[in-house]
C-alpha cells in the first residue's frame, strides 16, 4: 500500500517532477545544486534505502568526471587562467561550468531514479490514457523494456557461457561473432514478445472504447492544497530566477559563490520545492508516531 508522498494523487506527483526538474535547470548555482543533490539522495534512501540509487552511482561518477574534464578542454572563456594545456587555456570559469553541469546531471538522474518508484504504470496511464492512449502505453512499454532487456541479456549470456560461447574472452573475431549472436537472440526474443503483447491487446479490444481504470484516483482537498503550494512556490522561484538570483555569473566577471540578501529567501523556496517529498514523508511519520501513542 502506498503511503507518504506516493499516496498523493498522480497529478500531484507528476507535477512535482516537472517543477523540480524545471527548478534544477533554472537555478545554476553550485550552492543550490549541491543541496538539491543531497535532498534527492535522502529522498532515494527514504523510498528504498537507496537500493536503486546504488546501481547508478558508478555511471553518475563516470559522467560527472567526463563533464568536469571535457568542459575546461572545450570552453576556454574566462579571466582566471589556471594553466595551459596543449597551448589551450584552462580557466577557473570553465571548471566551475563543468562542476555546474555535473551537479545538474547528478540531480536530474537522482530525481528520475525515484520516478518509476513513485509514478507507477497504473498512475501514468491514469493521467494520460484518456487524451493519449497510444502514446502513453508506448511510453510505459518503452520504460518497461529497459530493465527487461537488461535481465534478458544476463540470461542469454549465462546460457551462452554454458555452451562455451563468450563475448569477453577469446580472439576478437570470435567475440564479435558471439556478440552478434547475442544481439540476434535478444532482438528475436523481444520481437516475439512484442507480437504476443499486441495480439493480447487486440484480443482484449484495447482502444476500441473508453478505457476503464482499475484504481479510481480521486483529487481530494489535500491534493488541491499541495498543488497550490507547489505552483505558488515555483512561481515565486521563477520570479527569483528572472531577477537573476540563484544563477552564478561566470563571464565577463566571475561572481562570488556566497549568497547575499534575498538570495537566501529564494534558496529557502528552492529547498522547499526540491525537498517537498521529504516534507510529506516527515509529516506522515510524525502523524504515525502520534497515533501510535
Amino acid at each position: 500500500m502506498d503511503n507518504g508522498f506516493r499516496s498523493l494523487h498522480p497529478f500531484v506527483i507528476f507535477l512535482y517532477y516537472v517543477l523540480a526538474i524545471a527548478m534544477i535547470m533554472l537555478y545554476q548555482h553550485p550552492f543550490f545544486l549541491t543541496f538539491a543533490c543531497l535532498l534527492l539522495v535522502i529522498f532515494n534512501f527514504a523510498l528504498d534505502q537507496g537500493k536503486m540509487l546504488k546501481k547508478w552511482v558508478s555511471m553518475m561518477i563516470v559522467l560527472s568526471l567526463l563533464f568536469l574534464i571535457l568542459t575546461p578542454l572545450t570552453n576556454h572563456r574566462g579571466n582566471h587562467v589556471l594553466f595551459y594545456l596543449f597551448n589551450s587555456a584552462i580557466t577557473l570559469e570553465a571548471l566551475i561550468q563543468g562542476l555546474l553541469n555535473a551537479l545538474t546531471l547528478i540531480a536530474i538522474l537522482t530525481l528520475t531514479i525515484t520516478f518509476n518508484y513513485c509514478m507507477t504504470a497504473d498512475k501514468f496511464l491514469f493521467l494520460f490514457s484518456k487524451w493519449m492512449p497510444k502514446w502513453s502505453l508506448l511510453a510505459m512499454l518503452s520504460v518497461r523494456f529497459v530493465p527487461l532487456l537488461n535481465r534478458r541479456i544476463v540470461e542469454i549470456i549465462t546460457v551462452q557461457k554454458g555452451k562455451g560461447l563468450s563475448v569477453t574472452s577469446g580472439p576478437l573475431k570470435q567475440r564479435v561473432k558471439h556478440g552478434l549472436l547475442l544481439v540476434q537472440v535478444l532482438l528475436t526474443w523481444s520481437l516475439e514478445d512484442g507480437i504476443q503483447t499486441a495480439d493480447s491487446m487486440s484480443a482484449r479490444a484495447y482502444g476500441l472504447q473508453k478505457r476503464t481504470k482499475y484504481t479510481p484516483y480521486k483529487l481530494h482537498m489535500n491534493d488541491g492544497f499541495m498543488i497550490l503550494i507547489l505552483t505558488g512556490l515555483t512561481g515565486t522561484g521563477i520570479f527569483g530566477w528572472w531577477l537573476g538570483d540563484g544563477v552564478l555569473t561566470l563571464t565577463p566577471f566571475l561572481e562570488p559563490t556566497i549568497l547575499y540578501g534575498r538570495e537566501w529567501v529564494f534558496f529557502t523556496i528552492y529547498v522547499l520545492i526540491i525537498g517537498f517529498p521529504l516534507i510529506v514523508e516527515g509529516k506522515e511519520a510524525i502523524q504515525w508516531q502520534y497515533w501510535k501513542r
